[in-house]
């Protein structure tokens, strides 16, 4: 009597060590033939099953500064989408546990299209191969469940002359309690994608830093954004100053890969009461 399965899939999106592959880099750049390079590894005991597919999307924020991903920008895709251009070599494949493969991402040229960088997101579908449904004796149900891990990275071609700049229509310190959350509203310039870091510095009157953060950015046309740096403990009241920094540098992205754009530096005295 053959065994009978029920097939239960439950998706999940992958973050670090959550998925059983992982992928490098985390940020696709192709080279000046339109060619990407993206490893993929199995870190598990089992086989896994890849498949690779591309969607459009890019982070926005809403009028309170908090991001969420937009995939469903119609217009935004006409103009800037990578996702039809893409050709992957292989689409899917099986994953040994231990091997990596090397897979291409080729952007097909397009001609009519203006100088600038365009984009879509990689988005890598793992989940360990399927074992084959044996014969048995006895009648049984059962029931096969299979855990798929979605990671999704972006990838970006430059096309042409390419700049980017950042316009900062409006940015503003608060102080809270604890904190001092920084304000911004801002618009990008040229014809590129604002990839690069944030970094806030507080400073006492004699020019002693009292505490600093740092976080990356992916600005890609207009909005707002909150940034937030934390206060020690200890910190008297008190006048004091505070250096707020764009630039288009990035610690898990080559600098070579970046569109490069003058720093932007704004300071504001801040009193802590």
């Amino acid at each position: 009597m053959k065994k009978l399965f029920y097939s239960l899939i439950l998706s999940f999106l992958a973050f670090g060590a959550t998925a059983q592959v992982s992928l490098a880099p985390t940020t696709v750049f192709t080279d000046a033939y339109g060619v990407g390079t993206l490893f993929v590894s199995n870190s598990s005991d089992t086989p896994q099953e890849v498949n690779i597919s591309f969607l459009f999307g890019y982070p926005a924020s809403d009028s309170l500064g908090n991001v969420s991903m937009v995939y469903t920008d119609s217009i935004k895709e006409g103009q800037y989408g990578l996702t039809e251009r893409v050709r992957t070599f292989p689409k899917s494949f099986i994953l040994a546990p231990g091997q990596q493969r090397t897979v291409r991402l080729q952007v097909k040229p397009d001609r009519t299209k203006a100088a600038g960088t365009y984009f879509t997101r990689v988005k890598v579908l793992s989940n360990a191969q399927s074992a084959d449904i044996g014969q048995t004796s006895t009648a049984e149900i059962a029931t096969q469940v299979t855990f798929q891990f979605e990671q999704v990275i972006a990838m970006f071609y430059k096309s042409g002359t390419v700049s980017t700049g950042l316009d900062i229509k409006h940015i503003e310190p608060k102080v809270t309690s604890g904190s001092i959350l920084i304000n911004s509203e801002f618009e990008v310039a040229g014809n590129s994608p604002y990839l690069g870091s944030f970094n806030a510095v507080l400073k006492d009157p004699s020019g002693k830093i009292v505490t600093e953060q740092q976080q990356t950015l992916a600005l890609y046309f207009e909005g707002k954004r909150s940034f937030g740096i934390n206060l020690p403990e200890e910190i008297k009241p008190g006048n004091y100053i505070l250096e707020v920094l764009f630039k288009t540098e990035r610690s898990d992205i080559p600098t070579a890969d970046l569109v490069q754009s003058a720093p932007l530096v704004r300071t504001f005295s801040v009193q802590i009461l």
